[in-house]
């Protein structure tokens, strides 16, 4: 899912906790399991990926157009969300149940959003086991296949927005619309 996806659900998901369990600490769980979960992506940009330029544009270019090179993705994971669960449940700890509530939003809507555009299963590629078998290597967890063109003025692309452009048939000069012949 987009990174604008996931703020939006969570942004929701944060109104529907403040409004029901009146907890500050769920809410901000909630937020950071919802969201800010995806910081993950940004660490294997940097120590995994050498990457340097840190500007969200940059950054959200290069997942986009698939330039990852390692996926070690430790807050997507199966294994910790386990752990974690136990960890909440002797604890008690409000803001940690909040936590494994965003996440498992996140985790979802990950499946069902990011399943379209993985070979492989994704369900196994949620699993830190399942990446470390395969090295992290992104062309052998994700395919190498070309992904399509992004429309990459930077909101769009934060909220997913398709390129307008690839919704249109190509044709010859004579029979195209007036938008194409510009």
């Amino acid at each position: 899912m987009s990174p604008g996806g996931h703020f939006a659900t969570t942004l929701a998901a944060c109104a529907v906790g403040a409004a029901t369990g009146h907890s500050w600490p769920l809410v901000a769980g909630i937020a950071a399991g919802g969201f800010l979960i995806d910081v993950d992506h940004a660490v294997d940009y940097v120590l995994f990926d050498g990457q340097r330029d840190l500007r969200p544009n940059t950054f959200l270019r290069y997942y986009l157009d698939g330039h990852m090179r390692r996926t070690v993705l430790i807050l997507h994971s199966w294994e910790l969300f386990a752990l974690l669960a136990v960890v909440a449940w002797v604890t008690g700890w409000l803001w940690l149940v909040g936590w494994l509530i965003g996440g498992t939003m996140h985790l979802a809507l990950d499946l069902v959003f990011n399943g379209r555009q993985t070979p492989r299963s994704i369900v196994a590629f949620y699993s830190f086991a399942y990446r470390a078998a395969h090295h992290f290597e992104a062309a052998r967890l994700l395919g190498n296949e070309p992904r399509p063109p992004v429309d990459f003025r930077f909101w769009r692309a934060f909220f997913g927005a398709k390129d307008p452009q690839s919704a249109v048939l190509d044709s010859t000069a004579d029979h195209a619309s007036p938008r194409r012949r510009g």
